[in-house]
């Protein structure tokens, strides 16, 4: 089932500890995301990049991080969960039938084998714990679309 991807950003310290992003579509690719820090206090010459802001020079120590997928990490901080203990709801999540809820799951894994493809690499273990991710949750969300009274443990 297609939902909106969350992003949880985790901090220790005031240092970006880990970025994890849930529900992302293996259709494309991970962000690059640009950590910055204007406090170049103790940083050396060569940890400090320039750039500008609009015509105004700026400078701060910068990284660039690849977020992890959540589905494919094992014991990692769910970005859903988090959003949902903070009050946020995706009111995206029901589908309008169970199959179209059927359909999305194929895609996604379509989408995943695809990209794998476009890769041209050989799938990983994190490749098919996040198809196992892929089909069992949709399978799950298939189940309960069609009134099954199980509980999943999600």
């Amino acid at each position: 089932m297609s939902r909106i991807p969350s992003i949880a950003v985790v901090l220790e310290g005031g240092l970006v500890q880990a970025i994890i992003v849930q529900d992302w579509s293996g259709a494309i690719p991970l962000p690059r995301i640009a950590i910055v820090d204007y406090d170049t206090e103790g940083a050396d010459d060569d940890e400090i990049t320039r750039f500008s802001i609009g015509d105004d020079p700026a400078e701060a120590v910068c990284r660039i991080e690849t977020p992890g997928v959540y589905e494919s990490l094992r014991d990692a901080l769910s970005p859903r969960a988090l959003l949902a203990a903070l009050g946020e709801t995706d009111d995206d999540e029901k589908p309008s039938s169970a199959l179209v809820l059927a359909r999305e799951v194929r895609q996604s894994i379509l989408d995943l084998d695809g990209r794998l493809d476009r890769l041209e690499q050989a799938p990983t273990g994190d490749d098919y714990n996040a198809l196992y991710q892929l089909a069992n949750g949709g399978l799950i969300d298939l189940l309960k679309t069609l009134g099954d009274p199980t509980d999943f443990g999600d």
